[in-house]
């Protein structure tokens, strides 16, 4: 912007001029020019008083964002629920890796104390507990990764 057009603004938003505008107002011909019509638009302006908004605005206004919101409420959601996936599916193969190696020695040290069907059953049973525990917990992360939007939109 000019110096001129700095001087108009503040003029007709009447702020207060600083220094130099005040001298470039006091030796530029073109803002002494423009001084009745910049005091017209300022006293206008003083003049016009806004309207406050109706009482259904608030609701119009609602109403038309809604469809929006919620398709980028859906967006963050899923993008959200993708990240949480493929973060818990990272350490997976470790996880079963090491679920197997320790039924595999459960199952030795158990076979040398206990009789073989004993030993059998106890570690299927330990091995039917460690996939159900797996289970529920990589059942749980979506759950768990889209529980504060669910909140937000319960408010």
């Amino acid at each position: 912007m000019s110096a001129c057009d700095d001087v108009r603004t503040a003029r007709v938003l009447e702020a207060e001029l600083a220094a130099e505008e005040h001298a470039h107002a006091a030796t530029c011909a073109a803002c002494a020019a423009d001084t009745p019509a910049v005091a017209l638009v300022a006293r206008r302006l003083a003049a016009h008083e806004v309207p406050a908004p109706d009482g259904g605005l608030r609701a119009r206004v609602i109403d038309a964002a809604s469809p929006l919101l919620a398709s980028h409420a859906r967006r963050a959601e899923r993008g959200r629920l993708v990240r949480a996936v493929a973060v818990g599916l990272v350490p997976l193969p470790l996880v079963v890796l090491l679920d197997v190696l320790l039924v595999r020695y459960l199952d030795a040290l158990l076979t040398a104390f206990l009789p073989r069907a004993v030993a059998l059953w106890l570690v299927a049973d330990y091995a039917a507990m460690l996939a159900l525990l797996l289970g529920v917990t990589y059942a749980a992360i979506p759950v768990v990764a889209t529980a504060p939007l669910r909140r937000l939109h319960a408010r």
